[in-house]
């Protein structure tokens, strides 16, 4: 919550471009991190329930749109930036399309 109210704050009142940049980069980062977590909730349950990871995001995308992801027409979750997550089947997690503006972390 302190470091979204930071970034939140140099967004809005720093006059450097280059701050508002670093700044929005990292509010994105903060909100895919929340959402990753979500995600990773509900594949660890779709994982105990049925032993293994979903082949794909349409397995869980009902539960996903419950949760007020926003889901692509595929059902795949997007990131804050608007580019679609990245399922890992080995690890059965919620990965940032290397293509997002989002910065890893």
């Amino acid at each position: 919550g302190t470091a979204r109210e930071i970034f939140s704050r140099m967004l809005e009142e720093s006059p450097d471009p280059n701050v508002k940049k670093m700044a929005r980069g990292r509010l994105l980062q903060l909100t895919s991190m929340d959402q990753k977590d979500l995600i990773g909730r509900v594949l660890s349950a779709y994982l105990n329930k049925n032993g293994s990871c979903p082949r794909n995001w349409q397995a869980i995308a009902p539960t996903l749109s419950a949760l007020k992801l926003n889901l692509d027409r595929t059902g795949t979750p997007l990131d804050p930036a608007g580019y679609p997550y990245r399922l890992n089947l080995e690890r059965c997690t919620a990965e940032l399309d290397p293509k997002s503006e989002i910065p890893p972390g």
